[in-house]
């Protein structure tokens, strides 16, 4: 199961990679809970996808030339974490935070994300 779900999640990576939106939105459960820190300039907590197609929108509307760099990923069951870092363009400088995805899995859709950062200290800046 827990390579099923690995798979799961590396596919819904890659869609977000290639700007397929509702490709990813189409991995969530009904009820899929969403907790971004509110450190982030985009952080957010959101239920079900139309509010988290919100949040995608507010991280497209904040940051230029956002992306992600996947290092690592651990899958346990029910759970896959990503370990990577985010980078961007923000109030034009150049920016980003290291990153934890942890990822829970229910009958073969995502239901639910809890990020975990450590942001670099130009985000601070309000």
């Amino acid at each position: 199961m827990a390579d099923t779900n690995l798979t799961l999640v590396q596919e819904t990576y890659g869609a977000f990679g290639r700007g397929d939106i509702p490709a990813v939105l189409g991995a969530f459960t009904a009820d899929i809970e969403w907790n971004v820190p509110a450190v982030l300039p985009h952080g957010a907590k959101a239920r079900g996808p139309e509010e988290v197609g919100r949040f995608f929108e507010v991280l497209a509307s904040t940051w230029e030339n956002f992306d992600l760099q996947l290092d690592d990923f651990v899958a346990s069951g029910d759970r896959v974490c990503a370990i990577g870092s985010a980078h961007g363009t923000l109030r034009g400088k150049h920016t980003g935070y290291g990153f934890v995805h942890a990822w829970t899995v229910r009958d073969g859709a995502l239901a639910r994300l809890d990020e975990y950062v450590d942001p670099e200290p130009e985000l601070y800046a309000g």
